[in-house]
């Protein structure tokens, strides 16, 4: 399960929103370096297997050619860190 949330850094305070997760159809990974979000499908109908893509498949960040992990916090766009809670969750999705 993914959300959309407002996010509080723990390192200099500042309050953003991000995408975090996946979803039912889709898993969503992000760029180590510039937080560019790609989504990927993993299935293409509900009664396949899921699709785990490869590192091959997955590719580097468009933006920046950064390495895409789907086991990263979102980072904070003003001091670049990832010591960040949710603070308000704005939207669940599957």
């Amino acid at each position: 399960m993914g959300q959309e949330a407002i996010y509080k850094c723990n390192n200099c305070g500042n309050e953003f929103k991000s995408h975090e997760g996946g979803g039912f159809l889709f898993k969503e990974y992000r760029c180590v370096n510039c937080d560019t979000i790609k989504r990927i499908e993993t299935r293409s109908e509900l009664d396949e297997p899921l699709h785990i893509p490869t590192k091959d498949e997955l590719g580097a960040c468009k933006r920046c050619g950064g390495e895409l992990r789907d086991d990263i916090k979102p980072m904070c766009h003003k001091c670049k860190s990832r010591d960040v809670k949710e603070k308000n969750v704005l939207v669940l999705y599957d």
